[in-house]
């Protein structure tokens, strides 16, 4: 499930604001498309989620997934071999 988080608990991960958190780590094959389409379905237009994941597969599937739900990717990196990824829903 989602979690809402404050700015000051999100200054340590690429510093970038935003409302929910979806931890994708250890899924592979459809799970992480199927978690992102269920979260992003509760989230009202325009808010942020900062998605985490351990596969360097996201960071084709990642911008993949955004072309085809017309979310908006604001910004992706590598930190300590996790991928963040700043998505907005449109």
């Amino acid at each position: 499930m989602a979690t809402m988080l404050s700015w000051s608990e999100c200054e340590g991960i690429g510093a970038m604001k935003h409302d929910h958190e979806i931890d994708i780590k250890g899924l592979c094959c459809s799970a992480p498309v199927i978690r992102l389409t269920k979260e992003f379905k509760a989230f009202a237009s325009g808010e942020i989620a900062l998605v985490v994941s351990d596969k360097c597969s996201m960071i084709k599937d990642i911008p993949a997934y955004c072309g085809m739900t017309n979310h908006a990717l604001l910004k992706q990196e590598e930190v300590d071999g996790l991928f963040h990824f700043w998505i907005q829903k449109q």
